[in-house]
Parts: structure tokens; sequence; C-alpha cells
């Protein structure tokens, strides 16, 4: 990354014999990969998430990737204000596109204190 190598991260084991924790939740994968090369500052989270997006899709050759005029408009749309949010608080995925069409869907979490800490 510092050299200005695309970076991925990826998981390959979702509920298998050698690692049962897997989860193919790519949000998590970065999540843990920030934790696994110390990347816990804003830039690194930000790294982190581009290791599991961009940098995945560059990595694997994907033609037509992003949602620049002229792709194909597969997107998952977050939850997420920025990159740093979308991986700490592994977001909300509120729509699913692929080839621009919707797959899925979710509403909205709400999210709020309901006691106060100080009395």
């Amino acid at each position: 990354m510092a050299e200005s190598v695309d970076v991925a991260f990826d998981q390959d084991c979702v509920m298998d014999p050698w690692y049962g924790m897997g989860s193919d939740d790519m949000l998590e994968v970065g999540h843990m990969g920030l934790y696994v090369a110390q990347m816990t500052s804003q830039k690194g989270i930000r790294q982190c998430f581009d290791a599991v997006t961009v940098n995945a899709a560059k990595v694997m050759h994907l033609n037509g990737y992003g949602i620049a005029p002229g792709c194909d408009a597969s997107f998952v749309l977050l939850q997420a204000r920025d990159a740093v949010e979308a991986i700490r608080f592994r977001a909300n995925r509120l729509k699913v596109w692929k080839k621009g069409t919707l797959l899925a869907q979710t509403s909205d979490l709400q999210y709020g204190l309901h006691h106060r800490l100080h009395e």
C-alpha cells in the first residue's frame, strides 16, 4: 500500500472444517484485517475498506467494476456516512444491486440510547 501496490483482502473459509468462524462478509474481513495489519488509523481504515472493495476488484480483473458511467451497476448500498463508519460498525446493507437489478433490500437500522448514562 505504501508503494502503490494494490493489496486486497479476501476470505475463503465459510463454515468449513478448518475455520468455522468465516461468514463471507467482506466488511468483517476488512474489520479483522485492520487489526491484523495494525492499520487502525483513519487512513488505515480507509485502506482496509479499499482492500475489500476497489483493490479486490482490480486484483480479480473485474471489468466494469464501480458506479461510474459505463460500469455495470453492481454495488451494495451501505448505511454508513463513509468508509471508516462502514468498517467500524460493519454497516447495514440497505440495497444490493447486480448489473442494474435490485436483488435485496432491508430497512434502515435506528440507533439510540434508551437510558441516561449519568443520573
